[in-house]
């Protein structure tokens, strides 16, 4: 193995703000630490280094808990998976989401929060139609978040 050592005053100049830095780079090891059972190690020890172009905005999550919503079933999509689905579908104002397993609509109020237009059905259409009663089913759960409605102003059900 060789080591290379890099003086950064080379290529930096200027002061370095730790508090509240304008570019974060990461260096990361992979473990190859611990014993693999007497087997040739899988993977090869490697290091990387890149910088961080984003991040999550995790100060969404404790609003769309599932401890928050009036409506739950069995299959309820936690809010960090649901907002991860949102995102890989770039979920946005302008374009429309369908769920066709829509069950109590959790990935659909990830989707409804970056302003997609959502649509769902169910096998079960008691699900998505009636709930658990009038207060208690999926348009509850937009209600309750502070969504607008799934379609728009004046949408009948």
């Amino acid at each position: 193995m060789k080591f290379v050592h890099v003086n950064l005053d080379e290529f930096v100049s200027g002061s370095s703000e730790l508090k509240n830095p304008e570019h974060k780079f990461w260096l990361i090891e992979t473990d190859d630490y611990g014993s693999n059972n007497g087997l040739p190690p899988v993977v090869q020890k490697s290091i990387f280094f890149g910088r961080e172009v984003g991040a999550a905005d995790r100060k969404l999550l404790p609003t769309y808990q599932l401890k928050s919503r009036t409506y739950l079933g069995p299959t309820a999509m936690d809010a960090e998976m649901a907002f991860l689905m949102a995102n890989q579908a770039l979920a946005t104002a302008g374009k429309l989401v369908y769920d066709p397993f829509v069950g109590t609509g959790s990935i659909l109020v990830a989707a409804a929060h970056f302003g997609a237009m959502t649509m769902g059905a169910d096998i079960d259409i008691r699900v998505v139609r009636d709930g658990r009663g009038p207060d208690c089913n999926v348009w509850s759960n937009f209600k309750a978040d502070n969504n607008l409605p799934p379609w728009r102003p004046g949408l009948k059900r």
